[in-house]
């Protein structure tokens, strides 16, 4: 049981001034102190939410960002990206131009329902439920086709994993985690069921971030050097042969032993296609995952990254940021960060139990 104190969860609950952060208003109060929608205070904030900066930037400039052409994808800035960050950021689905946005980008998915890579996928997939589309057939297709590829891959396929050894993507098995735990259970799949049992299996067994292959640079060096070999004009169509030699390396002499994944203890909010261990620890939480001895590490990684001040209040600190990316800033790098602190003792509260000071 981890011991919150009462001004942590008054910090948390800031509703006046510059410090406000409207949507952890809402989320302490619903999920933390579990009140109902029949509260008064949760009614409130939830009707402040959108009023947050970040989230109110976005949609100030919405128009712009559903428009055809291949800005959609621009990284960090684009229509999909900004669509993903108001989900990250809870934003009210009241406003129109969310809706909007979603069937806008709905009209572009492929025949399959697929957005090119199993993170931008999961991303949009896991807002559009989150906004009130968790039944809309062309979402459920769309998860049900990524579910079949990471039943038919044992993982998340990615033409980017061709330079590493690792046969699937770890680092995006938090988003699809995310994006299933807003299916309802009435439209769970089989598909859906068991894609969600290797994914919290792969997390088991790897204790979360312990998957890094020893020989992996090694195996980057020899493919930069022979990929350097060969003229410019033909770099492209070298996939095949990167394939083989990946292959043949992975026989001789193999992915060698599992390293950790040291940029994941760095925790940052939002994190969009990256992710961290407090980011795998809330999507395991959220599709409801049980506790178990392998994840005891990365706890442990949580817990002791907490801090407190002469107040008393605990919080963790923003420790990686994309505001030098993003359109929306969100926090202070290197402050304590709200986001952060909600979803850390989110995560203990599920896997352990929280007490809170009265």
């Amino acid at each position: 049981m981890f011991k919150v104190s009462k001004a942590t969860i008054d910090w948390l609950l800031e509703s006046t001034g510059a410090q406000t952060v409207y949507p952890i208003v809402y989320l302490t109060l619903i999920n933390l102190l579990d009140k109902t929608h029949r509260s008064g205070k949760v009614r409130e904030a939830q009707k402040k939410i959108n009023d947050y900066g970040p989230i109110k930037k976005i949609l100030s400039k919405a128009p712009f960002f559903w428009r055809p052409g291949e800005f959609l994808f621009k990284k960090f800035e684009g229509g999909f990206w900004q669509l993903s960050f108001l989900a990250d950021l809870y934003a009210n689905p009241d406003h129109p131009e969310i809706k909007r946005g979603i069937e806008f980008i709905l009209d572009r998915a492929d025949d399959e329902g697929f957005y090119s890579v199993h993170c931008l996928s999961a991303n949009l997939y896991r807002a559009m439920m989150q906004f009130g589309f968790a039944t809309d057939e062309r979402v459920l297709k769309g998860m049900e086709y990524q579910c079949e590829r990471i039943i038919k891959n044992n993982g998340a396929d990615c033409f980017v994993m061709d330079y590493s050894l690792l046969p699937t993507c770890h680092m995006t098995l938090s988003k699809v985690m995310l994006a299933l735990s807003f299916i309802p259970q009435e439209h769970f799949s089989p598909a859906m069921k068991r894609a969600k049992n290797i994914l919290i299996r792969e997390m088991r067994d790897t204790k979360v971030y312990v998957y890094v292959p020893s020989n992996n640079e090694k195996y980057k060096k020899e493919v930069e050097e022979y990929s350097d070999s060969v003229p410019v004009s033909r770099r492209r169509s070298l996939r095949e042969e990167i394939l083989t030699m990946k292959k043949e390396y992975q026989k001789s002499p193999g992915l060698g032993r599992r390293l950790e994944k040291t940029g994941w203890f760095e925790f940052g909010y939002p994190n969009s296609y990256n992710s961290d261990i407090l980011d795998v620890m809330r999507s395991l939480a959220a599709v409801g995952a049980r506790k178990h001895k392998e994840f005891n590490k990365a706890l442990d990684v949580i817990k002791k990254k907490v801090r407190i001040d002469k107040s008393g209040r605990q919080y963790w600190i923003m420790e990686n940021s994309l505001n030098d990316r993003v359109i929306a800033p969100v926090e202070e790098y290197g402050k304590p960060s709200k986001w952060i602190t909600y979803h850390a003792l989110s995560v203990l509260k599920h896997f352990g139990g929280i007490s809170i000071e009265k």
